[in-house]
């Protein structure tokens, strides 16, 4: 489940900073609400939401409809972290049945939730720069402290983290002519305990709960993505992807290609074991500046004749390019 999706990010836009070790921060709340309006996303503008309560958390990620991408992404993960189960369901796309998965871990990915996920999420921000308090700010009715952040090699930035519980309300990166672009922004953020009624478990996933509970019809054994070349030229850049995927025996086979986040996905039916070409474009628009660098991945699972599958998935090793605008950057 766990994506390098804020190292990309942060390669992104070319910024590498560290926290040093006088900048302390209190315990991160167990149970609050918040919305992040940007989040880190290559793919185009992201909306998270997420409501905590102790054990039990909720994060719907939104991504809109726009180049490269007909239509909105909605997704929806409830995690248990007693239970130790995770569920997802992709809500634009009602035909895609939910999956459960195992989960280990105490709090969501970092890069979907920067409260619980604080200290690592600022650490990978923050890189190999420098940090300096640089005063106070309230954003968006949070109470901060302002961190100027420099690097000599990948350039400047600001970080603002919350006075009481430490995590970061706001990420913005500074190019070297001068123009800032926000990476990330806590909009609403309350201690208030969220409903009992928003962590039930999505409608559809009632199925999945049980260990083993989605029977794929084959299983995958290799997935491999082909080296991406470099791309130079006007921009929102589409990226062609070419990868194979290689099962044990006839079924249906759910795949998704990634660059930062991941597509919605979809599936492939084989007749027999062996290799299937599957390609992609994806649509790449720089935030920040002309250049950006990009880690892409292909990951596939088997499923059952529904698509139904685990959240379980193979991967590629990642094919990393470089995207340079020519015209168009920087929006």
């Amino acid at each position: 489940m766990r994506r390098k999706l804020i190292v990309l990010a942060v390669l992104s836009v070319g910024v590498n900073w560290r926290l040093t070790s006088s900048e302390a921060r209190s315990p991160a709340p167990q149970t609050y609400s918040l919305t992040e309006d940007p989040g880190f996303s290559l793919m185009g503008s992201a909306i998270i939401k997420i409501s905590r309560d102790g054990s039990r958390e909720v994060i719907d990620q939104t991504m809109p409809a726009g180049p490269g991408r007909d239509k909105e992404y909605r997704s929806h993960r409830v995690y248990d972290f007693a239970a130790h189960k995770v569920y997802l369901k992709i809500v634009s796309d009602p035909s895609m049945a939910c999956g459960a998965q195992d989960y280990a871990d105490a709090a969501a990915p970092p890069e979907l939730d920067p409260v619980s996920g604080a200290d690592a999420f600022i650490k990978e921000i923050v890189g190999d720069g420098q940090t300096k308090e640089a005063g106070a700010e309230n954003v968006n009715g949070i109470a901060a402290k302002v961190l100027d952040v420099t690097s000599p090699t990948s350039g400047n930035g600001k970080i603002w983290i919350a006075r009481e519980g430490g995590f970061p309300v706001k990420v913005a990166a500074m190019g070297a002519d001068g123009k800032t672009q926000t990476l990330l922004e806590v909009k609403q953020f309350s201690l208030a305990k969220p409903p009992a009624s928003t962590f039930a478990i999505p409608e559809g996933c009632e199925s999945a709960q049980a260990e083993g509970s989605v029977k794929p019809s084959t299983n995958v054994t290799a997935v491999t993505l082909r080296p991406i070349a470099n791309y130079k030229g006007a921009c929102p850049a589409r990226i062609p992807m070419t990868g194979t995927i290689t099962t044990d025996g006839p079924g249906t086979v759910f795949y998704q290609f990634g660059g930062g986040n991941m597509d919605p996905g979809q599936t492939i039916v084989f007749s027999a074991a062996g290799s299937k070409t599957v390609t992609h474009t994806m649509t790449f628009q720089p935030k920040y500046g002309n250049d950006m660098g990009v880690g892409a991945i292909l990951e596939a699972t088997g499923a059952d004749a529904s698509g139904g599958h685990g959240l379980a998935m193979q991967a590629s090793s990642n094919a990393e390019f470089n995207i340079t605008c020519t015209s168009g950057g920087g929006k």
